[in-house]
């Protein structure tokens, strides 16, 4: 088994692990303002659930084309506001298995690989960006150092939705590229539905123990 497999697996395995609250790991003691700044812009990217959702997002969008992303990208940056100040308020739980969901249903709809009506895609959008704004909590910040956190958070769910979005958007002129993106489309629906199945089967032994 090659490294990169190897690695690939652990991940989904340590994605998988119940009761791990993944949206609340610190990644440095947080002990000033610009290290919690720090924490939060490197959360989305280690989360793995908002990873999955991130990248499927931004392929999904890259592939329907600039002009039907302009309402959409708007609607993601409100929603995904919306969900950070919740997420402030310390209002709702832990939605990890709900984004893994829609992280599957995001990357087959790459791999379909068809027009989405505009409607529909804001509803996609809407729901991912408060989703993941919602579930980037931080329990154990409070004052400057949580609005930190939650702010950095926000640049990085952003940047992690717009670089996906880019690559797809440039590599959508030949056969090829167009392949490439919806293969990396299955892959995240695929590992979406394992983690979650690894979850269930997790949560399913620990009840019965």
């Amino acid at each position: 088994m090659s490294i990169g497999y190897r690695t690939f697996g652990i991940l989904i395995a340590l994605a998988a692990m119940p009761h791990v609250a993944y949206a609340h790991i610190l990644f440095v003691e947080v002990s000033s303002f610009d290290i919690a700044l720090l924490n939060g812009l490197l959360h989305p990217a280690v989360v793995p659930a908002h990873l999955l959702l991130l990248v499927a997002l931004g392929l999904l969008l890259g592939q329907q084309g600039p002009k039907e992303n302009h309402i959409a990208l708007a609607v993601f940056f409100v929603a995904t506001m919306l969900g950070l100040l919740a997420a402030w308020l310390s209002v709702g739980e832990e939605i990890e298995l709900s984004i893994l969901i829609c992280a599957a249903i995001v990357g087959l709809l790459i791999v379909i690989n068809s027009a989405i009506q505009s409607l529909l895609l804001t509803c996609i959008v809407a729901l991912a960006g408060f989703a993941i704004g919602m579930d980037s909590a931080y329990e154990t910040l409070s004052g400057e150092e949580k609005l930190a956190a939650l702010f950095g958070s926000g640049v990085g769910i952003h940047l992690l939705l717009l670089y996906p979005m880019a690559l797809a958007y440039y590599f959508n002129t030949k056969i090829w590229q167009k392949i490439a993106v919806r293969v990396i489309g299955s892959w995240i629906a695929a590992s979406s539905v394992l983690v979650l199945a690894l979850s269930f089967s997790a949560s399913t032994l620990l009840n019965r123990g």
